[in-house]
Order: C-alpha cells, then structure tokens, then sequence
C-alpha cells in the first residue's frame, strides 16, 4: 500500500530532518568544545590519578579475572599520561604565547590557570577583583583561552567546530 504524500507534507518533513540534523550537528561541535573545558576542569584529578601506585601483575602465572581488569586499568593510565603530558606541554606553550603578548593575553592564560590548573582554584568573582575587572570580561577571557586551547590541542576539527557552531546560533 503505497502513502501518497502532498508537496507541503514532504516540505515540513525535510524542513523537520534538516532541523534535526542542525541540532544534532550543534549539540556534536558543543560537546567537542566542552571537551577542552572538561579537560581543564579535571585536569587535576586526571594528575592525581597518575600519582596513585598500581598493584602490579605477575606475567608469570595465567591472567585471572582480578589481573585481566588490572590490565585494563594500565591500559587507562598509559592513555591518560600520554594525554596528560600532551595537555601540559600545549599549556606550557600557550603560557609562552600568552606572556609574548599583551597585557590582556597574559591575563587571559593566568585567568585559566587560576581557575583550573592550581590546588585551591580561584573564583571568576576573586579573579574579576584581583584584576579591576568585571566578571564578565573574566567569562571573555576563559573563554576565548579555552577556545584558543582547543584549536592548540584538537587542530582544524577545533576550528571547524567553532565556526559551525557559530554559524548555527546565526540562523536562531
């Protein structure tokens, strides 16, 4: 039994899918941008947990359950050091950028580092105070520093996130 569709029922039905589609696509390029975001906001956990001795495995004797699930852990830790010393070298190089820049690059690196990377993390509001300046150009500068990092850390697929993003709440 074939369904015989009118031109206006087919046009609201892609004009839903294309919807759809751009709302996927947005919530996609959001979700990899917050990943710097993520990132920085755990960065000390993720340092922590590189910090913790691990029970060691036998090769010796067959695996059991016990050392199989071991296995898997170092297999995390080896991902996240890797990451993590790929992380601070791009932070590391940032804060060089920042420091060769103006005034407002500088403050730019020191507002993330003070925010996510020291023990005993500062507010936006102490930050806003310890600079004489308002809050909201403290939101500026995190970000358009994590905007920064994320083309520094993800490369094009940043940028590509970036602009699609922007060019969705455009059309809003």
């Amino acid at each position: 039994m074939a369904i015989e569709l009118t031109d206006g029922t087919i046009d609201k039905i892609v004009d839903k899918l294309i919807t759809k589609g751009n709302d996927f696509a947005e919530t996609e390029s959001e979700k990899e941008l917050r990943n710097t975001k993520d990132l920085l906001q755990h960065f000390r956990l993720l340092e922590n947990h590189l910090s913790i001795d691990m029970p060691t495995v036998d090769d010796d004797t067959p695996l059991s359950k016990y050392e199989i699930s071991l296995y898997s852990l170092l297999g995390y830790r080896v991902r996240t050091k890797e990451m993590m010393e790929f992380v601070t070298h791009i932070l590391d190089r940032y804060g060089e950028i920042c420091k060769a820049g103006i005034a407002e690059d500088e403050r730019r690196y020191n507002v993330i580092k003070k925010l996510y990377l020291i023990d005993g993390p500062l507010t936006r509001t102490q930050l806003a105070d310890q600079y004489g300046v308002d809050e909201k150009t403290i939101r500026r500068d995190e970000r358009k520093a994590i905007d920064e990092l994320s083309i520094m850390i993800f490369g094009i697929d940043a940028l590509n996130d970036m602009s699609k993003t922007r060019r969705m709440s455009v059309h809003k």
